[in-house]
């Protein structure tokens, strides 16, 4: 891979950018730590107080604060940019892509001050250079792609032209790509039924307020194939039980559905294993969330169907109505895990989504039917689930090594 990357480097001098780094200086906080596993790129400090001679201030929700170069002339139209930034901080990306095109563009805003560059420049041999060294100090393609997104949106909301269909550029991002590849480096261990069953054992009292809130989500994160967003999102009144089937719920924003057009998603109960119902564990969860202070008496019911479905529980087991972060959903299935005997490392907030899309792709779910739980838009990623699966169902290898074997008896 380094030899590649070297030949990388190579054709990329000949096209006329520098190969060399600058000399070797001891390492500052404005430097972006080497990241080996390609997720976050640390925030740096801010950039220097005061605004260069020349220079605009430009405030946005989205990135923070961008330097706009010679853009004091153009304050009146910058202004009604930072305006129109806040309307794309708040409503154009999810709160996920937002912490990470934040954390992207720090990091190569912090990198071009290093060397003396202006990160608002436009110049696609900056961020080519970028992408090179970042790409050296192993990080994955896709939080390159992620870097690019972010860069390319600090240009156009300081309206800023910037192409990265420029020829030279567009090479070397392909000679990083076949050098990487694009296979993801690690996938959350799904938590597939019987590891899930362990998990559950592993809570605490199903007596316990936080051991029945705590069943609840899992089961319920699990069977509704969820986003850990999506789970702490969910309010009193997009859940529904159904009689003689089990509970029906809505979705009402996802990582696929930003503009929140809803979408509803059943999941079957399971009497025949009540510590394994989703519908027994929500009706259990259900009972205890009416005592939380929140849910007062004179609250209307469509007040009461807002307030979140799944909230805070203190150690002393009070229920507080506040709802929850999606941090909590990872650490709560770091917690199952580790407590049931499992490497918390290898668990994440997507392993029970993950575990029913593996469950099902193992169990001979159509791709049709699959997508329908997850939402999944493409059938690409769904297909990811059913394919470990597919490699041994009608293998031809099974009919021919057992002929092979019944011959030779």
């Amino acid at each position: 891979m380094r030899k590649q990357l070297k030949l990388c480097r190579s054709a990329y001098g000949d096209l006329g950018y520098a190969t060399t780094d600058p000399p070797r200086r001891p390492q500052s906080a404005l430097d972006p730590a080497p990241n080996t596993q390609g997720t976050h790129i640390p925030s740096p400090p801010p950039p220097p107080s005061g605004t260069p001679d020349g220079a605009f201030r430009l405030d946005t929700g989205l990135l923070g604060p961008l330097l706009v170069p010679s853009g004091a002339n153009r304050a009146a139209e910058l202004e009604a940019l930072s305006a129109r930034a806040a309307v794309y901080a708040t409503r154009a990306r999810g709160p996920g892509t937002l912490r990470a095109y934040r954390s992207a563009w720090h990091g190569y805003e912090a990198w071009c001050r290093s060397l003396g560059r202006e990160p608002l420049d436009g110049d696609p041999d900056t961020v080519a250079m970028y992408v090179t060294k970042r790409a050296d100090h192993g990080l994955a393609v896709s939080s390159l792609r992620v870097a690019l997104a972010a860069i390319r949106t600090a240009h156009l909301l300081a309206g800023l032209p910037l192409d990265l269909r420029q020829p030279r550029f567009a090479m070397v991002l392909e000679g990083v790509v076949r050098s990487r590849g694009t296979r993801p480096r690690r996938q959350a261990t799904p938590a597939v039924p019987d590891l899930l069953r362990r998990m559950l054992g592993a809570l605490p009292s199903p007596a316990a307020s936080l051991g029945v809130r705590n069943r609840a989500m899992l089961l319920i994160g699990f069977g509704a194939a969820l986003r850990r967003s999506e789970l702490v999102a969910l309010q009193l009144g997009d859940v529904e039980a159904v009689a003689g089937r089990g509970i029906k719920l809505l979705v009402r924003r996802s990582k696929t559905d930003q503009h929140g057009r809803g979408q509803e998603v059943a999941v079957w109960a399971n009497p025949a294993e009540p510590l394994l119902c989703p519908a027994a564990a929500l009706d259990a969860w259900l009972r205890l969330r009416a005592t939380a202070p929140d849910l007062a008496p004179a609250l209307s019911a469509a007040e009461r169907g807002a307030r979140p479905l799944f909230c805070t529980v203190t150690k002393s087991g009070r229920l507080t109505g506040e709802a929850l972060s999606d941090k909590a959903v990872a650490r709560l299935v770091k917690q199952a895990a580790g407590a049931a005997g499992l490497d918390p490392a290898l668990f994440s907030g997507h392993s029970l989504r993950a575990g029913l899309a593996t469950a099902a792709g193992d169990a001979g779910a159509g791709l049709a039917d699959l997508m329908r739980q997850t939402r999944h838009t493409s059938t690409e990623v769904a297909l990811g689930y059913l394919r470990p699966a597919d490699l041994w169902r009608n293998n031809v290898t099974e009919g021919l090594f057992g002929t092979i074997t019944d011959g030779k008896e």
